[in-house]
């Protein structure tokens, strides 16, 4: 049973593991089986987290491994499309900047140690036609230019799109984690004082010390033990 719970977390591993095979396929100059990798990187993507919500698999691994398997392949795959096509690479350096932003920004959520929720659908649409699109134009090689941009555009369009409506999200994360630091350091702080009895006795103690010192003899004057 717990096997069957971590399936949408194989599958994403999986696609980590993918990633290489892509990249070398793509060296060597074998775009069709580069594209079919894709495709079914880009499948398992959708699979996995389909999975984990149908069957109440979600976790906290997956809530992170999910998408920085997705965002390792994406931007796998424009380093590659760089060095291939590169009429297009201010397209393609656009989505890996954005990508890159959304994996800094998410770690530093998951570093605080914020409860994240799963992609939301602008995300996902974005993802998809980042994978369709790609795939399409690393399989047919020969596509006329006006296609690719057009297909390149769309996707980049609606990934600013995305980035922007995730802006809102991000900041209500990063005031949760605030919040909970903020409570965190408030109580260590009262972990660290005394407690309220003993702040209550404390001037009680020093006068009676100060009452019980023994009186002070003036510099020149005997006692009587002195003679």
């Amino acid at each position: 049973m717990f096997f069957i719970k971590h399936i949408p977390n194989i599958i994403s591993l999986f696609r980590v593991v993918l990633i290489p095979f892509f990249i070398w396929q793509m060296l060597v100059g074998n775009t069709v089986a580069a594209a079919i990798i894709l495709a079914v990187s880009g499948a398992t993507d959708f699979l996995d987290g389909w999975l984990a919500r149908h069957f109440n698999w979600v976790s906290a691994m997956g809530k992170v491994l999910d998408p920085a398997a997705d965002k390792l392949t994406q931007v796998s795959v424009c380093v590659m499309l760089i060095i291939t096509r590169p009429e297009y690479w201010y397209f393609f350096a656009f989505l890996i900047f954005k990508e890159l932003v959304m994996l800094i920004l998410g770690g530093w959520l998951v570093r605080n140690k914020v409860k994240l929720k799963g992609a939301r659908w602008f995300g996902k649409v974005v993802t998809f036609l980042f994978y369709l699109f790609t795939a399409i134009i690393i399989f047919f090689g020969n596509i006329p230019h006006w296609v690719v941009l057009t297909m390149l555009s769309v996707v980049s369009v609606c990934a600013l799109i995305a980035g922007l409506l995730y802006i809102p999200q991000y900041r209500k994360y990063r005031r949760i984690a605030l919040r909970e630091e903020a409570a965190a350091a408030a109580r260590k702080r009262a972990v660290k004082l005394p407690p309220p009895e003993a702040r209550v006795q404390e001037p009680h103690v020093q006068e009676a010390r100060v009452q019980e010192a023994p009186p002070q003899v003036p510099v020149g004057h005997k006692t009587e033990m002195q003679g």
